[in-house]
């Protein structure tokens, strides 16, 4: 009698793990994200945080998801061709600036040698902000269950380009007060002669 019924919950469990597996070839292996955030900065400063790695530190929210994470700064470290890697809980990756203009910067982004994500981070002037866009696509190449990973990373992806975003946003505006200041304050010290 046990026999009989470890036979039957074997076959079930079989078919549960068939149905799981079918279901992940399936589902689209391809994820998009896409986030914007309106920022009250000048596009040079906001361009000048993202097109630095050097300044990454300051706003990414990559070391808040994982405390472990050690980013290197490559040469160049900034503009086209900038380079920066990291090593992290996670795995390992590494991400290049493949192009950069007045209103926009495209990235490439290799994780653990074999997942490739490209993006782009739009810079769109308006009359008292500027509206901040990051647009990221990738592809699973996880046998048997790259879509229910696909799934994962664009999840993680959206929840930590929100908040990479409003880090962005929070700096940049903090420099240009900063940057306000410092110009009041120069002003300031020269016109008392």
């Amino acid at each position: 009698m046990v026999i009989k019924l470890l036979k039957v919950l074997f076959k079930y469990v079989l078919v549960l793990l068939l149905i799981v597996v079918v279901v992940g070839l399936l589902l689209p292996q391809d994820y998009r994200v896409s986030k914007h955030v309106e920022i009250n900065a000048n596009t040079s400063t906001i361009k000048t945080l993202v097109a630095d790695f050097n300044q990454w530190h300051t706003w990414s929210p990559w070391q808040q998801v994982d405390p472990t994470i050690e980013f290197i700064v490559n040469e160049p470290g900034a503009g086209v061709g900038a380079h920066q890697s990291w090593v992290g809980k996670w795995g390992y990756g590494e991400m290049t600036i493949t192009s950069l203009s007045d209103d926009e910067m495209s990235f490439n982004i290799l994780l653990n040698n074999e997942h490739i994500i490209e993006g782009t981070l739009t810079f769109s002037p308006q009359a008292n902000a500027n509206i901040v866009t990051c647009y990221i696509e990738g592809q699973s190449t996880t046998l048997l269950i790259s879509g229910y990973m696909a799934l994962v990373y664009e999840y993680i992806l959206n929840n930590t380009l929100e908040l990479g975003l409003n880090n962005l946003k929070t700096v940049a505006q903090l420099s240009d007060i900063q940057s306000v200041a410092n110009s009041h304050d120069s002003k300031n010290s020269t016109s008392t002669d």
